[in-house]
């Protein structure tokens, strides 16, 4: 197939060869040429032109690529050295606390009535701060082995929550919580990360109750190429100053003795929902409670 370039210059050897000299074409015919060869001329330099900013924009989207490539490398590198760093201090730690813990326990044991009200009260300040400290070590160990995506299978979220509610059997009875979903999918993911993620988040609307049952409502529906699940109680909620402290590590928005736990239930929800590349965030429209938006991206 011949190209335009081609079929110009067959043009003008058709017209040479009919009248000889261009030069001897009528007035109009000569400009009708110059018309058409410089025509031509441009749309030859604007082909190039483009083709040279093609190969540009390929070297530069491969220049990115390959940027991007390397960082997502150093920073899995980076996560994997913090997970391990992370491991490492939270188990080795846990040690030197027992130590501490049960040396205290041995000064009161030894010291026995000798030991005034005062010092009695600062024994069990102590190995209540040991107690409290290991319970934060070992929070973060189990963190740290929450593994990223590897092999996903394909699971059904009504068996998944299901079993969280086995779990929470107890605390469910003896609350009178009232539970309610809606049918719910099936995705690509971790079946024991997502039992943990569902189990948090119901056991976090147990815990903040107000006054009456609680209510915990679960529903499911599509939205922008995403499965949409929402989890919402009637419990005392959170202000809005507080939301987005939410789900950071050992963030506690009420004083310890008011509730129990170490603030990290929510921090590993959204660790989860990182690896499964998808999304936790509160609805701020809602202030009857707490509502709690799980995104799992649709895997065709």
């Amino acid at each position: 197939m011949k190209t335009d370039q081609e079929y110009h210059r067959l043009l003008q050897k058709q017209i040479a060869k009919k009248y000889g000299d261009i030069s001897a074409l009528p007035p109009e015919m000569r400009e009708l040429l110059d018309t058409v060869s410089r025509t031509y001329e441009q749309y030859d330099r604007d082909i190039k032109m483009v083709e040279r900013s093609l190969d540009l924009s390929s070297q530069e989207m491969k220049d990115t690529y390959l940027r991007l490539d390397q960082k997502k490398q150093e920073i899995q590198t980076s996560n994997d050295a913090l997970r391990r760093y992370a491991y490492i201090v939270s188990h080795d730690l846990k040690e030197p606390l027992r130590t501490i813990s049960s040396y205290l326990q041995l000064i009161e044991l030894r010291m026995g009535d000798r030991v005034d009200g005062d010092i009695r009260e600062f024994i069990n300040y102590s190995v209540s701060g040991v107690r409290r400290m290991k319970g934060m070590l070992e929070a973060v160990l189990n963190y740290s082995q929450l593994e990223n995506r590897k092999a996903f299978m394909s699971v059904d979220l009504n068996s998944i929550f299901d079993s969280s509610c086995e779990n929470l059997n107890e605390a469910i009875h003896e609350t009178r919580a009232i539970i309610q979903r809606t049918s719910l999918p099936r995705i690509q993911g971790d079946k024991y990360q997502l039992i943990q993620l569902f189990q948090n988040l119901m056991q976090n609307s147990i815990k903040f109750r107000s006054d009456n049952a609680p209510k915990i409502e679960i529903e499911y529906q599509p939205a922008d190429s995403a499965h949409l699940i929402s989890i919402r109680d009637n419990g005392i909620g959170v202000e809005d100053h507080h939301r987005s402290q939410l789900f950071q590590m050992f963030k506690r928005l009420h004083a310890s003795g008011d509730y129990d736990g170490l603030g990290m239930g929510l921090a590993v929800c959204r660790k989860i929902m990182e690896n499964h590349e998808g999304d936790i965030s509160l609805d701020p429209s809602f202030h009857n409670g707490l509502k709690v938006d799980l995104r799992f991206p649709m895997v065709a």
